[in-house]
């Protein structure tokens, strides 16, 4: 009989350990700089840096990705604000007014913060910034067979134990 009382702790806490999988998994992507294999394109902004790492600048959004367990239901979420448009991509309306100088030597626009900027520099106008999907959270069928194995892993060892 605690055999059997095992099995059922054990398929309790299925949902739990999922969980932790799949938080494994999508920590993983921001290694593999992919979900599942399918590469996060660059922004033009990543380009111009020269960065190498997409979404990986202090770790902010890595870091926030959190979970609930609500049998029989497992949530990722975020509190990073841009943390939906990198995963889904889209289009932010930019409302303009940053404050910008140009260098003349190495030809490009120099974004200035506002606390920084005076009245009389320029400012750009209100314009689309395009945003790439870059998902890292989200069903796919990777992770479902991990998913699907784990479970059964877990279920036949406790079979086998009984």
């Amino acid at each position: 009989m605690k055999q059997f009382d095992k099995l059922i702790i054990t398929i309790e806490e299925l949902p739990s350990d999922i969980a932790v999988l799949a938080a494994d998994e999508f920590d993983k992507n921001f290694e593999r700089q992919s979900f599942f294999g399918e590469e996060w394109k660059p922004s033009k902004y990543v380009k111009k840096q020269g960065r190498t790492k997409i979404l990986i600048l202090r770790g902010n959004l890595r870091r926030s990705i959190k979970h609930k367990v609500t049998v029989p239901t497992i949530t990722f979420s975020s509190n990073v604000p841009y943390a939906n448009i990198h995963n889904s991509g889209g289009v932010i309306n930019h409302p303009g007014g940053t404050a910008y100088i140009y260098d003349k030597k190495k030809k490009k626009s120099i974004w200035i913060p506002n606390r920084n900027a005076t009245a009389d520099m320029p400012r750009t106008k209100p314009h689309k910034i395009p945003i790439p999907k870059r998902q890292f959270i989200g069903e796919h069928q990777k992770l479902e067979k991990q998913i699907e194995k784990y479970i059964l892993n877990e279920i036949e060892t406790q079979f086998n134990k009984l």
